[in-house]
């Protein structure tokens, strides 16, 4: 059973958070599909998903081979933007859309950041992103080595690690539940990152920093392939654990894809998907700047540290409604889409848990209402339907 993880909580830990210089431990596995982790033998990632929010049900919207999977990662934004659609990182437009490092350091210009990567591409090939050091060791092995000597750094403030056999495994030997040698990869990567995890809880100064572990993957895999849009090659998952952050699942449900053309505008919002990651690194790292509301930035992504204070397993969908355009300028419409006996009262609550906004106390189903609140200041806020005993919240953006 999930731990009950109230508004009051959340604000009391993000207040001992204030106090702590943030910091991100980022780590990457490369081509980890969902439902091999699930079923693989993984202490160690399990006691990331035992402590901190995670996800099963994330998705990529965009091209599933790696470079532009990275990219699309650590941008927060989509090809379309960052230009990269292969593994050679041609067309890149970097310097418009960098790495979330190089966004963070606008605000933090003395944040040391380091890179881990016995890929090549993802080094040479990158640029604006922010390192202070990319290191290129020649092994996953020797990745982790070089990981735990960084972080006996004291000044070190953010360390992406990516491991790359679990990639490797897939390619040589099939991605799937079925094949040994591939979940024998994930079950030995698992061990490397309770190396890692235990090097970062053993650092001096661990107990008076706030480190926010990211943990994910890039794609998943069909055959001995990927880059296709298939369901095993789109779905993936990540993990977030961290002093201010709640221990809950999120659901989502596939908003398509932007390469096959159905992707879902009015879902995305509301689903995990693969440009939320950076934008919930920055949101930790720079706790007093909202990144969606930075307009030079142009972020696809949307951080899920503040919304997923609200959710609790199994509740998020109690009633179902819709919500368009979402971010918007205030002016938006609501539609509750499934039939209930009663009408539901409609508010918005700010990210305290206040409410500042009555909508409506007799909504009925499958009618649209259009709602203004262009009065209140641009900010991420909470739209919340109650009918009787069932509540469902969700996050608007007003910019």
């Amino acid at each position: 059973m999930k731990k009950l993880f109230t508004i009051s909580m959340a604000l009391a830990l993000g207040a001992t958070a204030m106090a702590q210089e943030t910091k991100v431990l980022f780590i990457g596995i490369d081509g980890l599909r969902s439902d091999a982790l699930q079923q693989a033998n993984t202490p160690a990632m399990d006691a990331l998903i035992d402590e901190g929010l995670y996800t099963f049900d994330s998705w990529h919207l965009g091209v599933t081979s790696s470079g532009p999977s990275w990219s699309d990662m650590l941008t927060g934004v989509w090809e379309e933007k960052h230009g990269v659609t292969n593994n050679s990182y041609t067309g890149s437009n970097y310097n418009d859309y960098p790495y979330f490092v190089t966004r963070v350091k606008e605000y933090r210009p003395d944040l040391k950041a380091v890179q881990i990567t016995s890929w090549g591409p993802m080094s040479d090939a990158v640029y604006n992103d922010g390192w202070d050091q990319k290191l290129i060791p020649p092994t996953d092995d020797a990745c982790l080595q070089v990981a735990q000597i960084q972080l006996l750094d004291p000044e070190l403030d953010l360390l992406f690690v990516h491991f790359d056999d679990c990639d490797a495994a897939g390619h040589g030997n099939g991605f799937s539940t079925d094949v040994a040698p591939y979940m024998n990869q994930i079950e030995y990567v698992d061990s490397q990152i309770g190396q890692l995890i235990a090097s970062l809880e053993a650092r001096p100064t661990y107990a008076n920093e706030d480190w926010l572990v990211l943990l994910t993957t890039d794609h998943g895999g069909l055959g001995y392939s990927h880059g296709g849009l298939t369901d095993d090659e789109r779905a993936i998952w990540w993990i977030a654990r961290g002093g201010n952050v709640p221990n809950v699942e999120i659901f989502g449900e596939d908003p398509g894809s932007y390469i096959a053309g159905d992707a879902n505008e009015e879902l995305i919002p509301l689903t995990p998907v693969l440009t939320d990651i950076a934008v919930t690194a920055i949101d930790h790292l720079l706790p007093e700047v909202d990144p969606e509301l930075e307009e030079e930035w142009d972020l696809d992504g949307k951080s899920w540290l503040d919304f997923a204070t609200y959710i609790e397993k199994g509740e998020q969908a109690d009633i179902d409604f819709t919500v368009w355009p979402n971010p918007s300028n205030g002016s938006f419409y609501i539609e509750i889409t499934e039939d209930m006996a009663s009408h539901a009262n409609v508010r918005v609550l700010d990210m305290n848990g206040k409410v500042v906004k009555v909508i409506a106390d007799n909504l009925a189903s499958n009618t649209q209402k259009y709602v203004n609140l262009g009065d209140l200041e641009a900010g991420v806020y909470m739209l919340q339907v109650i009918n009787n005993t069932q509540t469902s919240t969700r996050r608007i953006i007003i910019r």
